[in-house]
């Protein structure tokens, strides 16, 4: 794989899958005709700004580099005007990295690509999306497979009961009733998130949009009242205290002019969450 819109690479110590413990790769597909600020370019703005970012942590007072063995593999290159087949694509590589016995880390990229690592996931894992939106349509725009609809589709797969989304603060009627009817876990209590990830295995997709567009505005849909980012390092860290995660994907950002505010913030947030897992 190569990195298409760029010749960076997330912060790595290792070119070598074999010694790594940590697999990251880029997924730069969006739907939208905005060839110069679409979310395509996610992975390129995340790489960049990992390497801006201090490797040390100061509350965990850990180096990141000292502390995990990371490779950055590249992008996998989509199929332009075909989520299905990119989605494929996306499933096979993380079905690689999980058969490695490697963590898999996915940029995005349009919030589509979270199904491949679904369909890749093993059965006995449940999933938590920190999303502004419910992401459960039926269909958008002819299609089943958006960055509207995925939520949807690995519902089906994985059994909405195995699903928790949390940021969640826009939606339409029939999301709404489809969340209630099916039991799907929205916006818990502390209580909540953790009896229901409590000895079990996470898949964690983040969606930047559930953050406020105030200190993260380079997203693709942006949506006012959303999380803050140490409220949100709280919520993850009992995530991972008390479940087994088993990859991470980080979708939705783009590039916004002169304003690095939202790939730092996602950077900073991607290396919170590798050096607080186990």
């Amino acid at each position: 794989m190569e990195n298409l819109y760029s010749t960076s690479k997330f912060l790595s110590n290792t070119d070598k899958i074999d010694d790594a413990e940590i697999v990251v790769f880029g997924v730069p597909f969006d739907s939208t005709v905005d060839y110069l600020t679409g979310t395509r370019f996610g992975p390129n703005v995340i790489r960049e700004a990992s390497n801006f970012i201090e490797p040390f942590d100061i509350d965990l007072q850990k180096n990141l580099l000292e502390e995990k063995k990371i490779v950055d593999i590249g992008d996998i290159s989509p199929v332009r005007g075909n989520p299905e087949r990119t989605v494929d694509r996306v499933a096979g590589v993380i079905k690689e990295i999980l058969s490695k016995k490697k963590f898999p880390v996915m940029l995005g990229g349009e919030h589509a690509i979270s199904l491949g690592a679904v369909k890749a996931l093993p059965r006995d894992c449940v999933i938590i999306c920190l999303d502004a939106h419910y992401d459960l349509k039926e269909v958008w725009e002819g299609s089943e497979i958006t960055h509207n609809t995925w939520l949807r589709r690995a519902c089906e797969i994985i059994g909405p009961e195995n699903v928790c989304l949390v940021g969640v603060r826009t939606g339409d009627e029939f999301e709404y009733d489809y969340a209630k009817k099916n039991k799907i876990l929205v916006n818990p209590n502390m209580d909540e998130l953790i009896k229901f990830v409590k000895n079990k295995k996470v898949y964690l997709t983040i969606d930047m949009d559930a953050f406020d567009p105030s200190i993260a505005p380079g997203i693709g849909t942006p949506e006012p009242g959303g999380l803050l980012y140490r409220e949100t390092i709280v919520l993850i860290k009992e995530i991972l205290d008390n479940s087994k995660l088993v990859g991470l994907d980080v979708v939705e950002t783009r590039p916004l002019n002169d304003n690095k505010n939202t790939e730092i913030l996602t950077s900073k947030l991607i290396q919170k969450v590798l050096l607080t897992y186990k």
